[in-house]
């Protein structure tokens, strides 16, 4: 039977192979550096050189709709009510100036707060810190926000433009003026001084009477008084009458007796006196 003949293609290699040491250590070389070539002709490149190549012109339209996305400043008037704002973030409603005058409004007629706890909130919406005026024009009665706001865009300070806000409430109307100002959140709108207050007589008018109605109770006081000290004549003559008229019946009366000196009379008793048995 003859021999199976030898692989014509295996069996030259297999014989240089074997031939040599340095031949097998140039074979290995040879097809790590064949893989190499052939991956990176035929393969795929690694995805951070290939969008590297396209990022320019995608990430310019990229951040620009990320930018006109994230939340900042609104310069849209969109009128709020009191109950749309209630649960939001304050960094939410700084985008809004009705919002924020809103949020101003509802913090400035809140009872439930102390002093400090209200100028600390009221401070949040405002350029600067609350001043003892502002403290003293806080409303010392319950008072309603009884409607939505009503924006307009009006002519600021320095030529830039402001936005009012008008808040109704049982008082009146309360008159907000906001700016846009760069805070630590980032650009948001301000109440800008002079802070808003009420009108304090229109607050007095919802039940607690003003300050200024103490001294019209006083006034028939301080008006009779100087009728009473005009007419002395009139009350100088009623004093010697009063007088004649006490000592009148004062001549009727009998003299009060006078004491008889020496020892006192015992007087008859019917039983004896305790002791003189």
């Amino acid at each position: 039977m003859p021999s199976s003949t030898a692989n014509p293609v295996l069996a030259p290699i297999r014989r240089w192979v074997l031939y040599s040491r340095t031949n097998l250590t140039i074979t290995i070389v040879s097809a790590f550096g064949v893989l190499f070539v052939a991956g990176a002709v035929f393969g795929q490149s690694p995805a951070p050189s290939n969008t590297a190549s396209k990022i320019p012109a995608y990430a310019a339209t990229t951040a620009t709709d990320a930018e006109s996305a994230a939340p900042g400043l609104s310069y849209a008037l969109a009128e709020v009510t009191e109950s749309s704002i209630a649960g939001k973030s304050i960094a939410s409603v700084a985008e809004s100036a009705p919002a924020t005058a809103m949020a101003y409004a509802h913090v400035y007629v809140d009872q439930s707060l102390s002093t400090s706890e209200w100028k600390s909130k009221l401070g949040v919406h405002t350029a600067e810190a609350p001043g003892v005026t502002v403290v003293n024009a806080r409303p010392i009665v319950p008072v309603a926000i009884t409607g939505p706001t009503r924006s307009e865009i009006v002519a600021g300070t320095g030529g830039e433009s402001a936005v009012q806000v008008i808040v109704p409430t049982q008082a009146g109307n309360l008159r907000v003026t906001l700016k846009a100002s760069d805070t630590a959140m980032g650009s948001t709108w301000q109440v800008q001084m002079p802070l808003p207050t009420l009108d304090r007589s229109e607050i007095d008018k919802l039940g607690v009477p003003s300050l200024a109605s103490t001294p019209t109770s006083e006034a028939p006081t301080t008006t009779t008084t100087p009728k009473s000290t005009t007419s002395p004549s009139t009350t100088s003559p009623t004093t010697p009458t009063s007088t004649s008229s006490t000592t009148v019946p004062s001549a009727d009366l009998e003299p009060a007796p006078v004491p008889v000196p020496g020892p006192i009379p015992i007087p008859d008793l019917d039983t004896p006196l305790p002791g003189t048995l």
